[in-house]
């Protein structure tokens, strides 16, 4: 295992969050300890798993270290409640379901020193399926809705160009420390889902930039954490724009907004599992019963950004990912469950 050098600016914290993921972890550290690259450190987060994950790792990984929660954080406040007492500049924020490629941490290493820089995303490919793709970075509509760029796809050099991207997906993504502090946390009320786009966001706000290299390439077990994805992402959305947006470009999309999820809610009332039906009308009741606590975050960012919707939206994609997706203009492996 590469050497825990907590004063050397290159060393790096590999952070694996698991949860009841005993199954995953053999395959995602034994690729982590083929990584070819020389100071970093591996520490797995349990978050109160009950599968005996940690008696696993104590037994058959001694050098990696356990800080276990006493009970299931999630995401957004599984890593929060680590990262900020890492001693480490650069930290990569790793699924347990994911194996990576000897070189995938020295490919990200050579872009994230940039000063403007504030997270490096690899090429993600589907762990059973090595040809296609899962993620080249995200895209965001205007409406604030994530994609993973070239989702299910095959890998034919598409997206082989280093390049910017709005956002890193959170399974496998090298961030800085200290823009992470300069940005906050991510949303502790983020329990899954959608709290990567929201912190790459606030981190554009910013005026940093998030890039994705291709030649980083990791492999996901796609759904292998589980979930109610369609749910949790409908409320994290609709939460990342009224806290990220001005008032006046609230006011302009929000008519073409509520038209759009009007339509959503018919398509999953007729097609979605039961679970999933009401997932709209839920997100803006867990949004009203959250407004106080958005508005508060909202504040914190309104106050520091330091570049206009204009700018941001720049960097958007123009219209709603969901229509298109509806209309079957797009593609998204999600949809072949339905």
């Amino acid at each position: 295992m590469g050497k825990a050098v907590g004063a050397d600016t290159s060393s790096v914290t590999i952070l694996v969050l698991n949860f009841n993921g005993k199954t995953h972890l053999k395959k995602c550290l034994d690729s982590l300890l083929t990584t070819n690259y020389p100071h970093f450190n591996i520490v797995v987060i349990d978050n109160g798993s009950t599968d005996r994950s940690t008696e696993f790792l104590k037994s058959n990984y001694p050098s990696v270290k356990v800080i276990r929660h006493h009970q299931n954080y999630g995401y957004a406040l599984g890593y929060n409640l680590v990262i900020d007492k890492i001693e480490n500049e650069y930290i990569v924020l790793l699924n347990n379901d994911i194996l990576v490629k000897p070189d995938w941490l020295k490919e990200l290493m050579t872009h994230i020193k940039n000063e403007d820089v504030a997270a490096v995303a690899p090429k993600m490919k589907f762990l059973h399926e090595k040809t296609r793709i899962n993620s080249t970075g995200g895209s965001c509509d205007i409406y604030g809705v994530g994609l993973n760029r070239g989702n299910g796809e095959v890998d034919m050099e598409q997206y082989d160009l280093i390049q910017e991207v709005f956002y890193g997906n959170g399974g496998a993504l090298l961030i800085k420390k200290r823009v992470w502090r300069e940005i906050g946390p991510f949303d502790e009320r983020y329990f899954m889902y959608g709290e990567d786009l929201d912190w790459c966001w606030r981190a554009r706000l910013k005026g940093y930039k998030i890039i994705y290299v291709p030649h980083a390439e990791v492999y996901h077990h796609w759904r292998g954490s589980g979930g109610s994805m369609v749910t949790l992402l409908e409320r994290h959305w609709l939460s990342t724009i009224l806290k990220n947006y001005s008032l006046k470009t609230l006011i302009k999309i929000m008519p073409k907004y509520l038209a759009l999820k009007t339509l959503k809610t018919m398509w999953l009332i007729t097609h979605a599992k039961s679970t999933e039906k009401l997932a709209v009308i839920d997100a803006i009741l867990w949004n009203l019963f959250n407004l106080r606590g958005t508005w508060r975050k909202r504040t914190q960012v309104q106050t520091s950004r330091k570049l206009p919707d204009a700018e941001i939206q720049r960097h958007m994609f123009k219209r709603s990912f969901e229509l298109l997706l509806g209309l079957g203009k797009l593609r998204h492996p999600l949809l072949d469950s339905y």
